[in-house]
């Protein structure tokens, strides 16, 4: 999003133009209006816009006078120029200020769309271009810092050449990291050099909130996060102090680059060697995004350092049951306890994942129990993909639980009740037209959500056969039908009928017709 700064002595102009497009749509945010050319520059120099649009009749520092000054700081700024006057010689003086275009009032909405999508792709250029320089010079920068922050020992010679070492030999320190949210979502939507802006805007934000408030330095600390390293006195990294500056960084973000981040904080330090601490600090604050998306700002004093998942109070036991008998309304509440109880004791992430992993192991013994195929009702239910390394917040985590819970608790009715004829008619069917495959009967009791011991009663009754001898009586007869083709060898045959091993298949053949296979064949068709 990048930032515009209106200047006319109208009332009504300003406001026409601040009305006359959806600047967010374009891609634009008014940062500042001014009603003549001294309160212009003013704004200009603490907003620090892409772009200025101005009249050039105004009392006092006319719109020529001020893109002047303007240029005279910026020589790459963008000014758009509106007059009431198709006057050539303004035209030519602003061409020669190196103004980006000049507008006749009363402004074109459609005129003026096509000058914001021009202004616009230019400024992209143009910090695509600053981005690649800028990655370049602040690697070493960033490279510093992050080793600072991460405990790890710095070369001397670094922290020379960066004129960093004074750095070392102050007294506090303060660590803070802001988070870029949804950044998935946003690989996989958008291209590299859109990503890259936003990432480049962000920066820059923070970069000169922190020269505002004169308090510390910026840092890339991964690809979705950015690290602030405060430097001062005790007092001036309390709390209190520093509150303004974390408003600013949610507030900035959202109004100026359109992203939502959160912002974790560490404690304050007392030494340079300890900063690894305050690091620690941020990184476990930021997990409480996993509690409280909505809050933005946390402070890791509040997070405890460790809470190992067996001293939780929560019982598994109670859940498991409540599952087993069908109680929705009790592993609602078992479940909604666990959460409960992590957020209370602001548990870390990784006691929260082995919470979690600990109480789908109690619902996968039920199923086992049932002799059910637990692999293939959890990869239907949560995928192949590992769900909990990226999981972002509670509610996301309890959906999940519930209804594994729900897949558990209605396999294990369904092994309970008797199967309609027409299920177990299915899994006969089934059976029929896969007998070449390596299926047994536990295989297909999981896949069908029924109890091995109790499948093979129900199709003892169905058929008359016990299951083994069924699939093989089943691949005995289109045996004999292959055996009437004498391109087929009697190893092919085996194995098309679902036998791996040639000596079985004789085995089974001469059981059910008391002749060996090379008999068979040899008899009249």
């Amino acid at each position: 999003m990048f930032k515009v700064l209106i200047a006319d002595d109208e009332y009504d102009i300003r406001q026409g133009l601040k009305q006359i497009i959806d600047w967010y749509e374009e891609g634009f945010v008014i940062v500042g209006v001014a009603e003549d050319g001294e309160e212009a520059l003013e704004l200009y120099e603490r907003e620090r816009p892409n772009l200025l649009i101005t009249d050039i009749r105004m009392p006092g520092l006319n719109g020529l006078e001020l893109a002047r000054c303007v240029k005279e700081r910026e020589p790459d700024a963008f000014i758009i120029i509106l007059s009431g006057y198709d006057d050539f010689a303004y035209a030519k003086q602003a061409i020669q200020y190196g103004i980006s275009s000049y507008l006749l009032k009363p402004v074109d909405e459609d005129e003026l769309r096509g000058v914001l999508s021009k202004v616009k792709r230019a400024l992209q250029a143009q910090w695509s271009s600053s981005y690649e320089q800028r990655k370049k010079d602040k690697w070493v920068h960033d490279y510093f810092f992050r080793k600072l922050v991460h405990g790890e020992s710095i070369q001397k010679d670094i922290a020379e050449t960066m004129k960093l070492q004074t750095l070392l030999e102050r007294h506090y320190f303060r660590v803070l990291l802001v988070e870029l949210d949804h950044y998935g979502e946003m690989l996989l939507e958008l291209p590299e050099s859109e990503i890259h802006l936003f990432r480049f805007a962000v920066r820059n934000i923070l970069e000169d909130i922190v020269k505002t408030f004169s308090i510390g330095f910026v840092f890339e600390e991964s690809e979705q996060r950015y690290g602030i390293l405060l430097v001062g006195e005790d007092r001036q990294l309390s709390h209190a102090s520093i509150e303004p500056l974390l408003r600013q960084i949610v507030d900035f973000t959202q109004v100026y680059a359109k992203m939502r981040v959160y912002v974790g904080t560490g404690m304050t330090v007392g030494h340079s060697q300890v900063i690894v601490r305050s690091y620690d600090k941020a990184k476990s604050a930021l997990e409480q995004t996993f509690f409280q998306p909505e809050i933005q700002i946390y402070h890791g004093e509040a997070v405890q350092d460790f809470v190992p998942a067996w001293s939780l109070s929560w019982d598994a036991e109670k859940l498991k049951e409540a599952v087993k008998s069908g109680d929705h309304t009790n592993w609602e509440y078992g479940i909604e306890s666990l959460f409960r109880e992590l957020e209370d004791r602001s548990a870390p992430l990784g006691t929260i994942r082995n919470a979690i992993v600990y109480a789908i192991l109690q619902l996968s013994r039920l199923v086992l129990a049932q002799e059910g195929d637990w692999n293939k009702l959890y990869r239907e239910r949560c995928g192949n993909e590992d769900w909990m390394a990226k999981l972002k917040n509670h509610e996301d985590a309890k959906k999940k639980l519930l209804l594994l819970c729900e897949d558990v608790s209605k396999f294990i009715l369904k092994t309970r009740e008797t199967p309609p004829d027409v299920e177990i008619a299915s899994v006969v069917q089934y059976v029929r037209c896969h007998y070449w495959e390596d299926i047994n009967l536990k295989k297909i009791a999981g896949m069908f959500y029924i109890s091995s011991g109790y499948l093979g009663q129900l199709f003892k009754k169905e058929t008359g056969k016990y299951y083994n001898d069924f699939i093989n009586g089943i691949r005995v007869e289109e045996a004999k039908r292959m055996l009437r083709d004498p391109k087929l060898s009697i190893a092919d045959i085996a194995e098309k009928v679902g036998y791996k091993n040639t000596n079985h298949f004789y085995l089974h053949f001469k059981n059910d017709t008391g002749i060996s296979p090379g008999d068979y064949r040899k008899q009249p068709s």
